[in-house]
């Protein structure tokens, strides 16, 4: 029986650097560009994520526990805040991918939720969130969960208010790469539609966003997946 070879090592580290190149650094900074990646990799090929890990502290910025530590700290967030984009399980393989390659010295035993409650708070900052993103379209899509409320429940209280409005690891810009790649390479046409939108609404500009989708393509062809569906930041500016 044949088996399946998926991408190598070699392979993913060129994709990293191509990443690199195209992405909007000089505007967004230095620090973001893996954030679209390894969100991508969580819905194509998770146990890369474990390889851009390795790749990341192999650089001079990386060169101390202490900047390792912070580093996975920021990983970690993104990880966390796909779970409410792809499920528990892809997150939790590309975490484990990063534990096989991590140094015992450079383990953050720190819990970014570890006080959070629910309750009014984190009502009023999801609702924040919420409306940051989607403005005057946001009826468009809680009006359908007229008859479901319990996703109406869950987009409130749960994936907005305890996942993506806490910003204290990954601000509000670095939150919503991680979404958009994140529902990006899931094929998924109005959500990510959705989130073409919310990028622009907090501030990065049309051509940023068009390089931001052309690296998550390039993560969808390393990773065998095809993006046929969704639009791209043009299709939406006269939404924003």
């Amino acid at each position: 029986m044949a088996t399946f070879q998926g991408p190598t090592t070699e392979e993913a580290i060129s994709l990293f650097q191509e990443i690199e190149k195209k992405f909007p650094s000089q505007s967004l900074g230095e620090d973001k560009w893996y954030l679209v990646a390894l969100s991508a990799l969580v819905g194509v090929e998770p146990d890369h994520v474990g390889t851009l890990y390795s790749y990341l502290i192999s650089k001079p910025a990386y060169a101390t526990s202490e900047s390792r530590q912070a580093l996975i700290r920021r990983i970690r967030e993104g990880l966390v805040e796909n779970i409410s984009i792809q499920g528990v399980c892809k997150p939790i393989e590309a975490l484990f991918s990063i534990v096989k390659v991590e140094r015992p010295e450079d383990r953050d035993y720190s819990c970014s939720r570890e006080n959070w409650q629910a309750g009014p708070e984190n009502r009023a900052r999801g609702e924040a969130w919420l409306n940051t993103i989607y403005q005057g379209n946001l009826s468009d899509a809680t009006d359908k969960f007229a008859a479901h409320k319990d996703f109406d429940f869950i987009s409130r209280e749960i994936t907005y208010g305890f996942y993506l409005s806490d910003h204290s690891i990954l601000g509000p810009v670095e939150t919503e790469l991680i979404v958009l790649s994140g529902i990006m390479i899931q094929n998924l046409p109005l959500e990510t539609a959705w989130h073409l939108r919310g990028i622009r609404r907090v501030g990065v500009s049309k051509h940023d966003v068009e390089l931001i989708q052309q690296c998550i393509e390039l993560v969808a062809k390393f990773g065998g997946a095809r993006l046929h569906k969704v639009p791209r930041v043009a299709d939406v500016e006269h939404e924003i």
